[in-house]
């Protein structure tokens, strides 16, 4: 019942934003922390928190640097032309 009411009157109770953990990178907001323990709570059997927001974020932003900054002839190209560096 509580969840109904909740659901109901969403839009009129403002909810508390969830925090940025201490420590986290300036670009982390808390709508990426939120969005965050949307998208990958599905994953995990326990209940994530917002550290737990924060290793995934710092985790898939390592992934990244990681594939950026891959030499010339090692890019990942679009589909098209097969050029030979």
């Amino acid at each position: 019942m509580l969840k109904r009411l909740d659901r109901l009157h969403s839009d009129e109770i403002p909810q508390p934003a969830t925090p940025v953990p201490a420590g986290a990178p300036a670009w982390v907001t808390p709508e990426l922390i939120e969005h965050t323990l949307r998208v990958w709570q599905p994953f995990y059997q326990h209940q994530l928190i917002p550290n737990d927001a924060l290793e995934i974020i710092r985790g898939v932003a390592g992934i990244v640097d990681v594939l950026s900054s891959g030499a010339d002839h090692e890019t990942v190209r679009r589909i098209g032309s097969r050029e030979q560096p």
